[in-house]
């Protein structure tokens, strides 16, 4: 068995593990398969996360945050930077569409319980990052990405709606991208150059 005070991330990181070769159909996860892969007890599981839902969530929030840190966009020199947001916002919808159940999951526990650092704000960040030698205003920036960030999280979540509403099949990439340049079109740019 694993130490008491190394239960909690022994769990986790087998809940991880369990998720990625369920290639996130975290329905066919059990606590029961959770305590055998972390070699624990399903009391101790119980005990630091109280439900599946909450330990799910948790480890979910956390292979997110990975792919986050890890997330080099091609930033291509020869576009804009407009044009040079749009690839990454593409890169983003292409891991939502990639990865739906884990991505659902996260995107739920930020709209639950939001945090200055969630995943949510940390897609807006890196989305500003494609932004920051241009000359405008920081709040402004973050408002736009965030405005962003806010529409692609809702068309993926309502993937079935938004076909039937806007015409855009979310799974499909051609159409995806379609709708992503869409919307980036739509978008006031004030105080950017789009040239730079």
């Amino acid at each position: 068995m694993v130490p008491r005070n190394d239960a909690k991330k022994a769990i986790v990181d087998a809940t991880i593990e369990l998720i990625q070769e369920s290639g996130g159909n975290i329905e066919e996860l059990t606590v029961r398969t959770i305590a055998e892969r972390s070699n624990v007890g399903i009391g101790l599981i119980n005990y630091h996360f109280q439900t599946k839902e909450n330990l799910i969530e948790v480890s979910v929030q956390q292979i997110i945050g990975e792919v986050i840190s890890k997330f080099k966009p091609d930033m291509n020199g020869n576009l804009n930077r407009i044009e040079q947001l749009k690839n990454v916002v593409k890169s983003v919808a292409d891991f939502l569409a990639g990865n739906p159940s884990v991505a659902r999951i996260s995107i739920l526990g930020d709209f639950k319980t939001p945090k200055t650092f969630d995943n949510t704000m940390q897609t807006v960040k890196g989305f500003g990052l494609s932004l920051k030698d241009v000359n405008f205003p920081d709040k402004d920036k973050t408002l736009l990405m965030f405005m962003i960030t806010s529409v692609l999280q809702a068309v993926f979540l309502r993937r079935e709606l938004s076909e039937e509403l806007f015409g855009y099949q979310f799974d499909d990439k051609v159409q995806r991208d379609r709708f992503i340049d869409v919307i980036m079109n739509y978008m006031k740019w004030e105080g950017t150059d789009s040239n730079e």
